[in-house]
């Protein structure tokens, strides 16, 4: 089952691309980005070239890996949002109903967003959403830095739909590194210097 990370903003544009690359690789080995993603249209498809060098699984650390997710980016309205996210919900089969062997009822209720949240939304008018797979671990891993990259460049504000958890623009990286990584990595990661990497431009 897919997830999404939503990310609310007001502007993102392919000069932060390089930058958001060399933040990437400030964590992970990402050897490069799908030349063709852009923030520019609809919809996109983000490709990442990467090597997993962590001990977890040390037979793929000499392996070039590849995770791909489908992004789209799109004007958010608020009101329109409020009316179109409903959570499915299977209401609970009595034992008669089960004997009988009638169809599962479905109600939808709206998805409730804190009174915090639903302020700081109206001061954007952009969504951009990352498509991936929370059981596959590279997607979830990559997808999460990603985003959260993003929503902290962006100055905006995300949710993990898998989580159905919201961050800002001033935690959304540090939360993410606190989930993602051990505390063994996290001092890892903080004591590495930034790496300064520019665009690939070809990729294979």
């Amino acid at each position: 089952m897919s997830a999404y990370i939503n990310v609310y903003t007001n502007s993102l544009t392919d000069e932060l691309i390089p930058e958001i690359f060399e933040r990437l690789n400030q964590h992970e080995n990402v050897l490069s980005l799908e030349q063709s993603f852009t923030f520019k249209n609809p919809r996109s498809i983000l490709s990442l070239i990467f090597r997993w060098t962590k001990p977890s699984i040390e037979i793929l650390n000499t392996s070039d890996l590849k995770a791909q997710f489908s992004t789209s980016f799109k004007p958010f309205e608020l009101a329109d949002f409020k009316r179109k996210n409903f959570r499915q919900k299977v209401v609970k089969q009595s034992f008669i109903d089960k004997l009988l062997r009638k169809k599962k009822k479905k109600v939808y209720k709206p998805i409730k967003i804190s009174t915090e949240v639903e302020v700081q939304l109206k001061g954007y008018n952009k969504v951009f959403s990352i498509k991936y797979y929370p059981g596959n671990l590279f997607e979830h891993h990559l997808a999460s830095l990603f985003g959260s990259i993003v929503t902290e460049m962006g100055l905006g504000i995300c949710h993990f739909t898998n989580d159905d958890i919201w961050y800002t623009h001033k935690n959304a990286v540090a939360e993410c590194m606190a989930n993602l990584y051990s505390l063994e990595e996290l001092s890892k990661v903080t004591e590495e210097k930034p790496v300064s990497i520019s665009r690939v431009k070809t990729y294979s």
